[in-house]
């Protein structure tokens, strides 16, 4: 997955993510929009355009997991918006709306064949020179897409490209703001630091129940419990009707005949092409590889690199010239082609190694087999299933009852969290389209059906709301021992924070710092010549960024990087940048380059809003993310 990413950072995902992520800037005055809205509608709107519940929830689904696995935890809907994720979720996707609703107003479209090309096409898609769909299948999964939505994203993304592309190529970075840069950059300076002995000189006595209890009322919200509920969820999903199908050997044999081509693995060959201008000068270079001269001495006298002449394993589909694929494919290994009069090129080839290519056998492939008409009969099946469901749902058979008459798979959530956590604190819910199920049943109301969810697959999923427990405060004597530990810390940080600002004073005062550093605990020690983005051990990047504030003999203090101190520091030297190179010149042209234009683009983005409108339903939005059970 690892070099996956990597091979997408480069390409078409990258700059989605990376757009999504200027266009979020443009719009983080997002309060300025919302209205009351009612129970309906869209939870946004820009000019036309909307923004369902189901998008943003995906949206926010996609993102929560992400975030949960770089914490390596579960974090929850309530975290998330702690942090802001719902707006910042909402941000990007009112921002990428403004720019589409521009570019149909500029009567910008393509089609469906020609996204799909681009997809084919792109580079970033394709394995040893060739279409890869199954990293096209990846990304849709990371995504949580079906295939046509995976298709709209990039139409989406090259339409924003067409509008977004003419604006930032015209950006352009003075000198001046090079060379102020590179000098801000280079500066360095010198620092010494001592770290306050807490354990030694704060001492602490036992908090009375008074100011456990104050602590406990300032801080109420952090005791308050997520809302939860219990679901119904009948599933009907393709891969769960894959397993009723049964075919005889007699079936599955016809269809591995009907279907073998597609499990053939075709014969591939490692090519090696010189083109020419004409078949003059191919005729010459074919003469003189005859009489001995090494092929590819010949390819680069032509001007060619070995990236041109060196086209890798390829079968014969691969190519698009006919005439050299037949030609290529006809050549004993270490051959060399005669003159090929192709329809885009003249060229000579060499073959340098042969990959046969292999018919499995029925039982090589049975399993693939039965998989895929299973699938097939499946998709077949589960119009007739809906119709079933839905005539249970008509008689006022409850869900489970419903699954067990059909043999569905029936789930019985119990407390389970809008962030699909349960009662044991583990994910609840581990099928596909979790997050869009879970989020169906946090919109809904008991004894309410709601319509059903479509799944990737083309199935089905029907969620009732069986019972719900709202959000409640954690009274004081529950959550006594964890207040203490609030306290205990507050209180601590705050003696340590009295004690910096009383040691900094004295050495501002002229005391030496040295003698200070002594009674505090501690020994003196000194940075070498660090940059601002350098921190040495013993700082954190708070210490280094005031540093960089200080004039010369200054003092300053900050709290640990593990938060149980501070330390106290005094700037010693300033030593200016040293000339600024050619190739760092360059790279900073670059970077302020990136930056002027996302700020160019958020303008442009802001500028739509204003011009098309942004309207958010906020009874939608707390609805989408938990806000309402939370309140």
């Amino acid at each position: 997955m690892l070099e996956s990413l990597k091979k997408w950072a480069s390409g078409w995902v990258a700059f989605v993510m990376i757009a999504l992520l200027i266009l979020s800037f443009a719009v983080w005055g997002i309060a300025d929009y919302i209205t009351g809205g009612a129970g309906g509608g869209a939870l946004a709107t820009v000019g036309t355009k909307e923004i369902t519940a189901d998008e943003f929830q995906r949206a926010f689904g996609n993102e929560l997991n992400a975030l949960s696995r770089q914490a390596g935890r579960r974090i929850t809907y309530e975290q998330a918006r702690a942090v802001g994720l719902d707006s910042r979720v909402l941000s990007q996707l009112i921002g990428s709306s403004a720019v589409e609703a521009h570019a149909q107003e500029l009567g910008l479209a393509l089609s469906d064949e020609t996204v799909a090309d681009g997809l084919k096409s792109d580079p970033n898609f394709q394995n040893a020179g060739s279409f890869d769909r199954s990293m096209v299948e990846r990304l849709r999964r990371e995504l949580n897409v079906t295939e046509r939505g995976l298709i709209e994203l990039r139409r989406q993304d090259e339409l924003r490209n067409q509008i977004t592309s003419a604006l930032l190529r015209a950006t352009v970075v003075p000198d001046d703001m090079v060379d102020g840069l590179a000098k801000w950059r280079g500066e360095t300076r010198v620092v010494s630091y001592f770290r306050i002995d807490a354990d030694k000189l704060v001492k602490l006595e036992e908090p009375t129940d008074e100011d456990l209890k104050k602590t406990y009322e300032v801080n109420k919200r952090r005791y308050i419990t997520e809302p939860r509920r219990d679901l119904a969820v009948l599933q009907l999903s393709v891969a769960d009707l894959k397993k009723k199908a049964t075919f005889t050997d007699e079936e599955l044999r016809k269809a591995y005949e009907q279907t073998k081509h597609t499990y053939s693995v075709p014969e591939k060959r490692r090519i090696e092409q010189i083109s020419f201008k004409d078949k003059v000068a191919a005729d010459k270079a074919l003469a003189e590889i005859q009489s001995g001269k090494d092929f590819l001495e010949v390819a680069k006298a032509t001007g060619a690199a070995d990236s041109d002449v060196k086209l890798g394993l390829k079968s014969k589909s691969d190519l698009i010239d006919s005439k050299i694929a037949g030609a290529a494919f006809a050549l004993a290994k270490d051959a060399v082609s005669e003159v090929i009069e192709g329809g885009f090129t003249t060229a000579v080839v060499r073959i340098t190694e042969i990959v046969p290519g292999k018919e499995p056998s029925f039982e090589d492939v049975k399993d693939k087999v039965t998989d895929q008409i299973a699938s097939e009969w499946a998709q077949s099946q589960i119009r007739d299933y809906y119709r079933r469901v839905d005539d249970g749902r008509g008689e006022g058979k409850p869900l489970k009852e419903i699954a067990e008459d059909l043999d569905l798979p029936f789930l019985d959530l119990k407390s389970i969290t809008r962030g699909n956590v349960g009662a044991d604190n583990k994910p609840a819910l581990t099928v596909p389209d979790a997050n869009r199920v879970i989020g169906a049943g946090f919109r809904g109301e008991i004894g309410l059906e709601s319509e059903p969810i479509q799944l990737d697959d083309g199935g089905y999923t029907w969620v009732d709301v069986m019972q719900v427990t709202d959000s409640k405060q954690r009274p004081f004597e529950e959550v006594k021992d964890e207040v203490k530990t609030l306290w205990t810390d507050s209180k601590k940080r705050e003696l340590i924070t009295e004690l910096a600002r009383k040691f900094t004073d004295r050495i501002k005062a002229g005391e030496d710092f040295a003698k200070v550093a002594k009674e505090a605990g501690a020994n003196v020690e000194k940075t070498s010549a660090i940059g601002r983005s350098t921190i040495p051990d013993g700082l954190t990047q708070n210490a280094i960024t005031q540093s960089f504030t200080l004039r010369k003999d200054e003092v300053g203090h900050a709290e640990t990087a593990d938060g149980t101190t501070r330390t106290v520091f005094k700037l010693d030297e300033i030593n200016d940048a040293p000339e600024t190179g050619e190739d760092l010149k360059k790279r900073l042209r670059e970077e302020i380059l990136q930056a002027l234009r996302t700020d160019s683009l958020a303008s442009y983005v802001a500028a739509l809003q204003a011009r098309f409108g942004v309207e958010i339903n906020q009874y939608q939005l707390r609805r989408a993310t938990g806000a309402d059970q939370q309140q």
